[in-house]
């Protein structure tokens, strides 16, 4: 399990750090294009909004993983022990529960509706860039049920509220 959610986590990651590569390298262009070259890029802006969808649903489910996905934890710092415990595994199983659901069932449903349609510049399916829901929903589910093996094994995934607050610059 440790080697899956590794892997995950190592593919994941890369691919995010990737594809926010790649978005600065086309709105660094766009910018250029259109101030310095005075000759606008048609694409640029649609590549910049799908790209933002796909590494947003990717980092959604690969936060997570790491158990720092946004959540109140009001209710969680009063708890301990046990209850705290069954608190984070009632949290991984909702979402699991959101990520079939909504990601998973809605965003297949996403897919076949727009599979019709393609984008306006490119020319792309529109399937494609709402294939990014239920990519993100299965992952969501996979982590999702990796922290509820750790949980039962007395491992949590959960960010550490200090730890957090350092690296947003708190």
């Amino acid at each position: 399990m440790d080697r899956l959610r590794r892997g995950l986590d190592l593919v994941l990651g890369a691919l995010c750090c990737s594809l926010l590569m790649a978005l600065v390298a086309v709105l660094a262009w766009q910018v250029i294009s259109r101030y310095a070259l005075n000759a606008p890029s048609s694409m640029t802006e649609e590549i910049l909004r799908y790209g933002v969808i796909w590494m947003s649903m990717l980092g959604a489910a690969f936060a997570t993983g790491r158990g720092s996905h946004m959540s109140v934890d009001m209710l969680r710092d009063r708890l301990a022990g046990r209850a705290r415990l069954r608190l984070d595994a009632l949290v991984a199983l909702a979402f699991v529960v959101f990520a079939a659901v909504v990601l998973v069932w809605g965003g297949m449903k996403g897919v076949n509706i727009a599979a019709r349609q393609t984008s306006a510049v490119m020319r792309i399916p529109m399937s494609w860039v709402y294939l990014s829901l239920p990519v993100s929903g299965g992952l969501m589910i996979l982590y999702s049920l990796l922290n509820l093996a750790d949980l039962i094994r007395g491992r949590t995934h959960h960010a550490d509220p200090d730890r957090q607050a350092e690296l947003m610059g708190e």
